[in-house]
């Protein structure tokens, strides 16, 4: 048994449940633990723990089989915010978990951990090919009360801020952080009076803003690296700097790719070490950024640079009384979309309280609330979404690194995560979001074409670590071995994000302009690419697969890698048709080798089993552990992509390839699984994997994903690298496509859910203001036994929905409700022709 949690604080067990003649009872465990002041909280199978994560060590085994009742020791939330924790619109924290795990605030142009020391701004990055890391900003929003004692931490997801509160002698003083969501560059602190029974308090605070030293940065632990990490030298504009404004300017160490300098700038009014705060009016106090990024590629000036931070301060300081409700006011509007989940009558999102009298003295001690399911998964779901769109917006085409913006993990860097776990969760609900996700790599066109032709092939090649504009971090001028040049795929699974895009959005003009030159490249990249000595069966050799826990040793797949991995010759297969399909609509030139390409590319396939096979000469099945499958490969190929699949096969694919995937990457792996095995009506197999993408790896009361276990006796098991978007995103899609049966192909929108299965302990979910052709709005209600429609007045009879044998109705401002007993799956929604 494991004896210390995520963050190394000591385990301690009761002898009592499975294995033993004592049966757990909460109320023994409850009296444990209080006599203990280092436990924090329980399980009720009797893992005591003294921690502050809520993931144990044996988390991603354990959730599969067995979903333990955590009971966790601490405050009560307050009472104004109890509403909101009963329904899942805030996370609340007593005691406050390691700062590794703190939330994410940001408003995807900038972000930070809450309270830490540093920020990010998405593009910004130090260092050039062979070293490129996202450029780490000296917060002036990061800091702590260091007067009285912390009562209470909570992430408010629908108005995108972080709070912590107080107790001060007799009075509560909330101290609370947030960038705003419509002024890009502004980042707000303040400090406000809860309750008093005095009409000032004074109080102390320590800002960790320190430009011109930057000695504090203990968030480096939160990566995986250590010590304090410098990558601008600030310097203070004693000139431009007034009383309520202090000027810090800033150049990175390291000059870009081009040999330019880039520039950063920090305009704030930072607040006194002693602050005085009266129950009539809050403090607040504003900062500001702006950097060379923000005029494009282009060279600039530090003072350019500056004279924009600056008037960013001074519009903010024009808007200061309306800021805040500005901002909850942009928040509310990405809120109108989203996802509901209500839980069955039986098993409310909060039970009636458990008052327990622990030591026995005729006096109630202590108070349980347990939370159901329901709301835990109602939790996970809009903490998920809340994650995403901190870290983008629509006017900003950056990327999304799977560790998100506010952190340094993974370098800062694009990974293929972002087309196929983020963009998609957030397609259907966030078209123009979506769009700007893909501009990224419309942007890293001129990038990508330089990448390819350092190889001799032709259109563009993605590279599988990119940085701004699509830079290489590694694979420099072709050189860098292991994934770095040869993980390929992720050039096809832009193509793939393409498709996804245009099939949920008809958009023919983006689809013009956007995806075309995208589509035109990737094509014209994978045929020069493939081998084609064979004039029958045509190759791409030496690929490194999606399967990153290939067996090196034998294989040598990360140095020389495979031929015909099976996911990337399916991706260039579907972007080679696709791109000709397109470019014929469209009326441009096709290249005729593009078609002839797809025809003759081999696909590993074992006819007599009627499976997918890896690669070239792959052991089928894998045999141990050392050779799992991590973190997919064949499952893509029933979804997203849909290629080469029927029942039987998506059976045996599953059936073979499941059982030797790895357990660690639960974000990644689990929403697919759960997918598949609700394809296949196993909804059983499809709740254990749906239990591992919703646990697996999610530390602490916010939610806050790795991704993997990072204990190191986990096979592949790393340190931190949090926030792990990308399990964010494949969360939402296990709710999103997999129960709720969302889809979009060539032929629109379209609903398959499995009839009568829900997320557990779940009566009804609702997707709310899902929108057809990224324009025309509706929700989608799914219960055990109907699905229902609905519209605004203003879109009344202008959307239909049709059935599989065509049987049509019209949606309007009232629940359209089809019994599954009285339809034919699946249910398509398009607008009346």
């Amino acid at each position: 048994m494991p004896k210390t949690d995520a963050v190394g604080h000591d385990i301690a067990y009761f002898e009592c449940g499975e294995g033993y003649t004592k049966e757990c009872d909460i109320e023994d465990l409850a009296a444990h633990c209080n006599a203990n002041p280092l436990c924090q909280g329980f399980n009720t199978n009797g893992l005591l723990k003294s921690c502050t994560s809520g993931c144990d060590a044996g988390c991603c085994y354990d959730v599969t089989d067995n979903v333990d009742l955590y009971i966790r020791k601490g405050y009560l939330p307050p009472e104004d915010w109890q509403n909101d924790v009963n329904n899942g619109k805030i996370l609340f924290a007593n005691p406050e978990p390691h700062f590794c795990f703190l939330p994410e605030i940001g408003n995807g142009y900038i972000a930070t951990v809450a309270m830490s020391t540093a920020l990010f701004q998405s593009g910004l990055f130090n260092g050039k090919c062979g070293n490129i890391g996202k450029a780490r900003v000296p917060s002036p929003i990061g800091g702590s009360i260091t007067t009285g004692e912390l009562i209470a931490s909570g992430l408010h997801m629908d108005k995108a801020i972080f709070a912590r509160r107080y107790q001060i002698n007799h009075a509560i003083v909330e101290h609370r952080v947030f960038i705003s969501r419509n002024l890009k560059g502004v980042m707000i602190l303040e400090f406000s009076l809860i309750s008093s029974t005095a009409e000032t308090v004074t109080f102390t605070f320590s800002s960790t803003f320190d430009p011109l030293d930057q000695t504090h940065n203990p968030e480096t632990a939160c990566t995986g690296g250590g010590g304090v990490e410098i990558d601008i030298k600030f310097t203070f504009n004693s000139n431009l700097s007034t009383s309520s404004m202090h000027v810090y300017e800033g150049v990175l160490l390291s000059k870009d790719d081009y040999n330019r300098d880039v520039y950063v700038t920090v305009c704030t009014q930072q607040p006194n070490e002693t602050l005085i705060i009266s129950s009539s009016s809050s403090l607040r106090f504003i900062s500001t950024l702006a950097s060379s990024i923000d005029f494009g590629v282009d060279s600039i000036e530090q003072k350019t640079v500056t004279l924009e931070a600056i008037n960013r301060f001074d519009e903010a300081l024009t808007k200061r009384n309306d800021i805040f409700n500005e901002h909850v006011q942009a928040w509310e509007n990405l809120w109108k979309s989203g996802i509901d989940i209500e839980p069955i009558e039986t098993e409310p999102f909060i039970s009636p309280k458990i008052f327990l009298d622990t030591n026995k003295d005729e006096e109630n001690d202590t108070i349980i609330t347990i939370f159901s399911r329901a709301l835990d998964i109602a939790q996970h779901v809009n903490v998920s979404l809340y994650y995403l769109l901190s870290s983008t917006r629509e006017d900003w085409p950056y990327g999304i690194s799977p560790g998100g913006l506010a952190s340094q993990s993974y370098s800062g860097v694009i990974f293929m995560d972002m087309d196929w776990y983020m963009m998609p969760a957030l397609l259907p609900f966030y078209p123009s979001i979506a769009a700007n996700i893909i501009r990224y790599r419309y942007n890293s066109l001129e990038e990508s074409r330089k990448i390819a032709q350092t190889f001799g092939y032709k259109g563009s090649m993605f590279a599988w670590t990119a940085s701004y504009f699509g830079r290489p971090q590694g694979c420099c001028d072709g050189k860098g071995g292991w994934e770095l040049c040869i993980e390929q795929h992720v050039t096809g699974d832009v193509s793939v994000a393409v498709q996804m895009y245009y099939y949920a959005t008809r958009d023919r003009i983006w689809l013009e302009n956007i995806g075309w030159p995208l589509l035109r490249d990737v094509a014209d990249f994978w045929s020069s690419r493939t081998n084609k000595t064979n004039k029958e069966i045509y190759s791409i050799n030496g690929i490194m697969p999606v399967d990153e826990w290939c067996d090196n040793t034998e294989s040598k797949c990360g140095d020389i890698g495979v031929n015909n991995a099976i996911q990337t010759n399916a991706v260039a297969v579907v972007s080679l048709l696709y791109a000709t399909e397109v470019g014929n609509m469209l009326g441009f030139d096709v290249d005729p080798e593009w078609a002839i390409t797809a025809q003759k590319l081999k696909i590993n396939f074992n006819s007599t089993t009627q499976t997918h096979i890896q690669w070239d000469n792959a052991k089928f099945p894998p045999s141990s552990p050392h050779s799992y499958v991590c973190p997919e490969d064949v499952l893509f190929l029933t979804y997203p992509l849909n290629f080469n699949v029927t029942p039987e096969i998506i059976r045996n694919d599953a059936e073979t390839y499941i059982p030797v995937t790895c357990q660690e990457n639960a974000g990644m792996t689990g929403p697919i699984h759960a997918i598949v095995w609700l394809m296949l009506n196993e909804p059983l197999k499809a709740e254990g994997e749906f239990n591992r993408s919703l646990q697996a790896c999610t530390y602490a009361e916010f939610h806050v994903r790795n991704e993997v276990d990072i204990h190191p006796d986990i096979i592949g098991g790393h340190g931190f690298n949090t926030h792990f978007l990308t399990g964010d995103g494949g969360f939402v899609q296990s709710v999103m496509m997999g129960y709720a049966g969302l889809r979009f192909d060539s032929k629109g929108l379209l609903f398959n859910p499995l009839p009568g299965v829900l997320t557990p302990s779940t009566k009804v979910i609702r997707l709310r203001n899902l929108l057809v052709h990224g324009t025309y709005p509706f929700d989608y209600i799914l219960d055990q036994s109907s699905m229902s429609f609905m519209t605004s007045s203003i879109y009344t009879n202008q959307l239909c929905i049709s059935d599989n044998l065509h049987s049509q109705w019209k949606m309007t401002s009232e629940p359209l409700k089809l019994n599954f007993a009285d339809i034919h799956l699946p249910i398509r929604v398009d607008l009346c022709v």
